[in-house]
């Protein structure tokens, strides 16, 4: 019994010895504080953040747009007025107005629904999109503080088609925008800083304050007497260039009787009015001897057509440019009478009652 004891009291002994061997930490009394975990280290201070500059603010340009109507059928005014103190960079393209065209009516009188009504229809004029510049490099002048820009426009340029051509009547009200609609910081810039002068913000457009369309050119005197043929020519026509422009004329027989003459190219002439000056356009030739086949014959009360090709009969520098022009043409069969021949034909000169209101979009290139 006794070994079995000494035996249990070496095995309790050896466990604890294990126990003893297995803690290599310095000994604690049970009554001692436990020990507190290491403190974390402290994170850095953050370096002290400086307060941020406010942007530069840079100015914008003072500049102003100004129309001058004149009678309908002549030519109006714009005005660029550099009203900063710094000499400014203008593009002054005419390409670039928009004229927005509302009908007229008595604003103080007009109740408000007709107000609403009638500025619902406003037209915007303005040139073909193909037309229009896209960049802010061409037609650029400086203008010193306080200086004008002048330049003539024709608004029938931009009411052109027949929908906004009804628009561009007496008294109907106009507001005339020049430049590029939108906003944003990149160009193009109607108007912008120029080199050398003061820092300034670009304006994208101008936009001048409305004007009322003036009355009409007096309409030509009409002759008492009733012409026997009428000449007429489309009312419009829209060219891209002035090489290829051709029209078309017509002859009305107003009697009631057949009527023959010579309806060719060589028979007609043409008065072109445009902003460089007026042109007289025709054949040039003296028509050989008539004979009968190629006489035209027009029943009563009928119509004969024949297209012209402007560029044949008209100087090189006439539709050079791009523009509005203005094209009246005249029959003259004096020289080509056929009673030579025993044909009883019409002698004479007719007049177009209206001119033909032609666009070129674009000037025309060199010759190769």
């Amino acid at each position: 019994m006794r070994s079995v004891r000494r035996e249990l009291v070496g095995f309790v002994f050896g466990v604890a010895g294990l126990v003893a061997t297995a803690w290599s930490g310095p000994a604690q009394a049970d009554d001692a504080p436990l020990t507190a975990p290491a403190a974390a280290p402290k994170a850095a201070p953050k370096p002290a953040s400086h307060p941020k500059k406010a942007p530069l603010t840079v100015p914008g340009a003072s500049a102003t747009l100004h129309v001058t109507p004149a009678a309908l059928g002549t030519s109006w005014t714009y005005e660029i007025t550099n009203t900063d103190t710094t000499p400014l960079r203008i593009v002054a393209d005419g390409r670039l107005l928009v004229l927005e065209v509302t009908p007229g009516g008595e604003e103080d009188d007009e109740t408000p629904v007709a107000r609403a009504k009638r500025l619902r229809g406003t037209i915007h004029c303005a040139l073909p999109t193909e037309v229009r510049p896209v960049t802010d490099a061409e037609h650029v002048h400086v203008l010193p503080a306080g200086g004008t820009y002048v330049e003539e426009f024709d608004p029938r340029l931009y009411c052109f088609g027949p929908h906004d051509a009804a628009a561009l009547v007496p008294f109907s009200h106009v507001v005339a925008r020049l430049g590029w609609s939108g906003h944003g910081t990149a160009p193009p810039f109607v108007v912008d800083e120029a080199f050398g002068g003061e820092h300034r913000s670009g304006l994208k457009e101008l936009v001048a304050e409305s004007i009322l369309t003036p009355d009409e050119l007096p309409s030509p005197t009409v002759d008492d007497h009733p012409q026997r043929l009428i000449v007429t020519a489309p009312p419009r026509i829209d060219a891209e260039t002035g090489r290829t422009l051709s029209i078309d004329v017509t002859v009305e027989n107003t009697t009631s009787r057949p009527v023959s003459l010579l309806l060719r190219p060589e028979t007609l002439a043409f008065e072109v009015a445009s902003p460089r000056g007026v042109y007289g356009c025709s054949w040039g030739r003296t028509p050989g001897s008539v004979i009968a086949e190629v006489l035209t014959t027009i029943a009563p009360h009928g119509k004969a057509t024949t297209s012209v090709l402007l560029g044949s009969v008209c100087p090189d520098a006439t539709f050079a440019k791009a523009g509005l022009f203005t094209v009246t043409p005249r029959l003259d069969t004096r020289k080509t009478s056929g009673r030579g021949i025993g044909v009883e034909t019409f002698d004479g000169t007719v007049r177009a009652l209206a001119p033909t209101l032609i666009r070129v979009r674009r000037p025309r290139a060199p010759r190769p």
